[in-house]
């Protein structure tokens, strides 16, 4: 009950963090490759172009594949955490 309720401030930061609000281009060179390998920054890249809005490629590997990365993010996140949230679960109903 209480990480539905806190999970909004959890995916702020990540979600202020990303290409959707500003380019990385602006930004400081350290918070400029963090903005860039982003899920949402991929998410968003992926959408503007899906909906015929390209932005520039970026000049690293993530910002020239963000189609890629925009499929690859939630497939690492869920490789990663469903088997930690199953292992959680069985401990919790013992």
């Amino acid at each position: 009950m209480f990480a539905s309720s806190s999970s909004p401030i959890l995916v702020w930061p990540i979600s202020f963090l990303s290409n959707a609000i500003a380019s990385p281009e602006s930004m400081p060179s350290w918070l400029g490759a963090v903005v860039e390998w982003n899920p949402m920054s991929a998410k968003a890249t992926a959408v503007r172009g899906l909906l015929g809005n390209p932005s520039p490629a970026g000049d690293t590997w993530a910002g020239a594949h963000a189609d890629m990365l925009a499929v690859a993010w939630p497939l690492i996140l869920i490789a990663v955490f469903f088997p930690l949230a199953v292992k959680r679960f069985r401990d919790l109903s013992r």
